[in-house]
């Protein structure tokens, strides 16, 4: 039978208590911003190229209505996971293409394209993607910098799945940047509930969201 040896076991508590005594037994450091992923599902009811914007996305994270026709989003800033598009079936004798266009950003080489294009009923065109090295979707961007991140071509009928990153607005923010991302609704909403945009939202509203409740 093998044993260890008193002097080793009395190294190891000396380490611990060394250990213990370092830390000072202090609870750890943490990020306070409120952050969260999911993967958001949308429908496509346009083949129109169109770019979604930093507020496009916030807005179909979420929002929550201030009043009868105006939502706000709870979220401050946004990172870009990865995008798929999942295309219907061609049609026959016909070709469907969908793509990602990612928009650059600082020190990148431009513009990057990915797309797939299909001609038959049994095997539909399909991309999946992450933002490229130094796009601008590759990094976090927040509300008060709103720009263009990527434009989709999905045919009508496509799903999309747009995997996000968000931090939770808390007052915070630099001095005088009161959460921007608003959205002023035509049809009626309830205060206090809560609704989720097309992606797109609020220029074209052609990518609308699978099974969350929805205003547009």
């Amino acid at each position: 039978m093998t044993t260890v040896a008193p002097n080793n076991r009395i190294k190891r508590g000396d380490r611990r208590a060394r250990q213990n005594k370092s830390s000072g037994n202090k609870p750890p450091q943490l990020q306070s911003n409120v952050t969260l992923s999911h993967r958001y599902r949308f429908t496509s009811t346009s083949g129109t190229a169109t770019p979604i914007t930093v507020a496009s996305l916030l807005l179909a994270s979420g929002t929550v209505a201030a009043t009868s026709n105006l939502v706000y989003s709870p979220f401050f800033s946004v990172k870009v996971n990865k995008v798929d598009i999942y295309a219907p079936p061609a049609s026959q004798g016909a070709a469907s293409t969908c793509s990602i266009e990612w928009f650059g950003g600082l020190g990148s080489m431009g513009n990057q394209e990915i797309s797939d294009t299909s001609n038959s009923v049994s095997t539909p065109a399909r991309v999946s993607s992450r933002p490229p090295r130094l796009s601008q979707a590759s990094f976090w961007n927040n509300a008060i910098h709103n720009v263009n991140l990527f434009t989709l071509i999905a045919p009508a009928g496509s799903i999309i799945d747009v995997m996000l990153s968000l931090i939770m607005f808390d007052d915070s923010e630099p001095a005088g940047s009161s959460n921007p991302v608003h959205y002023t609704t035509g049809a009626a909403a309830t205060v206090g509930d809560v609704y989720f945009l097309a992606l797109d939202q609020p220029t074209t509203s052609i990518y609308t969201p699978v099974s969350l409740t929805t205003i547009v």
